[in-house]
């Protein structure tokens, strides 16, 4: 017999937040400072998406903090556009300031994370991205107190997919895997 459903744990960004729309955001305000309109706005999203890949492994592993991973980003970003001497702390902070004007979370978000914990079930977000950003956002939309863990790629032993991070995920949440559900974007 299957044990009873206690916990949902949550991915975070494009899941119950709006991610991309932030990011498009936050690139569109780069492009426009910088002029570029050889790059579509697509292919500058994916090719953004594409250094991140690239980069991951190392904040993953403690090289690059979230900070300098994003200068590093941006820096090799505005190089692709073309732009000579990139500033990648610059373009950091004007990506950010647009970025989180654009924060918005994913409709009816709130209101599941609201209901799960009417329903006495446990809640946790297992997020690959850095704590210092993810509370930030958890802070500002007023979610914390809907949710028992809250575990950024700094507290797990790997980043997802690794089994270990949704192991960890549970172990948070005193439930084992059969007791829970993952919620994700991919």
């Amino acid at each position: 017999m299957k044990p009873p459903l206690r916990a949902v744990i949550f991915d975070f960004d494009d899941t119950l937040f709006d991610d991309a729309a932030c990011t498009r955001a936050g690139l569109a305000e780069l492009a426009r400072l910088h002029g570029v309109t050889h790059w579509t706005p697509q292919a500058t999203f994916t090719r953004h998406a594409e250094i991140i890949d690239e980069i991951s492994p190392r904040m993953f592993s403690g090289q690059l903090t979230g900070h300098t991973a994003r200068v590093e980003r941006f820096s090799r970003l505005l190089a692709e556009w073309g732009i000579a001497n990139p500033d990648g702390e610059a373009a950091t902070h004007t990506y950010r300031a647009a970025y989180t004007r654009a924060w918005t979370l994913i409709d009816g978000a709130a209101e599941v994370l609201g209901e799960l914990r009417e329903r006495g079930l446990r809640t946790a977000i297992l997020t690959n991205y850095v704590q210092e950003v993810q509370l930030e956002k958890l802070r500002f939309f007023g979610l914390l107190d809907a949710l028992d863990a809250v575990l950024c790629v700094e507290d797990l032993p790997a980043p997802k997919p690794d089994a270990r991070a949704y192991h960890a995920a549970c172990a948070a949440l005193d439930v084992t895997p059969a007791e829970a559900l993952m919620i994700g974007d991919s």
